[in-house]
């Protein structure tokens, strides 16, 4: 991201070195880094494949003030969901983990009075919930997160990956997507062999040769199971749309942090 959730909903995207274009706006509400776990559910009751596949499942979430950004009344009146997608995330097999995609519409009080009395606000939401197959009939919730989709929202898409590294760990990769020509941004989380998530320092920024780190304008995308990147590299004629070079990165993860093992720029195709 730098992505963050709180409560299990996306919070803002942090600024970084690397995500420039919307980081005048981001850098009023910037949060912890740390706070970038908190889409980590505790224990949640397992659900049923069936269900999963069929209906919505009902996750914390913080209220309507803290995650929409469209209007909307104070008085939630009513909501319905759907599902939109359900299928194993990038990087995980089918019988390990699976991705649902739901879709929420909530209807409230105007947030204008003078409409009258009868007059409604409409919100829409997307929440991404990351299952863990128990066996292979049930699914227990670990992650997720829920964000606004309406005229006003900032995301465009998140899409969690997952997948065991050579630690016997499990390593989830969230990719957040902004409107606009904000580009995308990468976390990643880490789940211990003792089942503890801890966060995934992106320390390879840093090992960068000098100058680097500022010519990448909207964010890397690091491919979870070769850790293999590459990011737009402008130079100070590129327009936004078209950076002239493409820098390519290798990182190994070592212990916590993902760590620059090489790199090198070649011409944009």
């Amino acid at each position: 991201m730098h992505g963050s959730f709180r409560n299990g909903a996306i919070a803002i995207v942090f600024c970084s070195a690397f995500f420039v274009p919307v980081c005048p706006f981001l850098a009023q509400n910037s949060v912890q880094t740390s706070e970038a776990m908190l889409g980590i559910l505790p224990m949640i009751p397992t659900v049923s494949v069936a269900r999963a596949r069929k209906e919505c499942v009902e996750l914390p979430a913080p209220p309507p003030d803290d995650r929409l950004l469209g209007p909307h009344g104070g008085s939630l009146l009513s909501s319905r969901c759907e599902v939109i997608a359900y299928q194993a995330p990038g990087g995980a097999r089918p019988e390990e983990w699976i991705a649902g995609r739901y879709r929420w519409t909530s209807i409230f009080t105007a947030s204008d009075s003078t409409r009258g009395a009868n007059a409604r606000d409409t919100a829409t939401e997307e929440e991404v919930v990351l299952f863990q197959v128990e066996d292979p009939t049930n699914l227990r919730p670990v992650w997720h997160a829920r964000f606004d989709t309406g005229d006003y929202a900032t995301w465009r898409s998140v899409t969690p990956e997952i997948t065991r590294t050579s630690q016997g760990t499990m390593l989830l990769s969230v990719m957040s997507c902004v409107n606009g020509t904000g580009g995308c941004s990468q976390e990643f989380i880490q789940r211990q062999v003792d089942g503890r998530w801890l966060e995934v320092r992106q320390s390879w920024l840093d090992q960068l040769p000098p100058g680097f780190k500022g010519r990448i304008r909207h964010g890397v995308r690091i491919d979870p199971g070769s850790l293999k990147g590459e990011a737009g590299f402008y130079g100070d004629r590129d327009a936004n749309c078209c950076p002239s070079q493409v820098l390519k990165v290798d990182l190994a993860l070592r212990r916590d942090s993902l760590v620059l093992v090489g790199q090198k720029v070649v011409a944009a195709p």
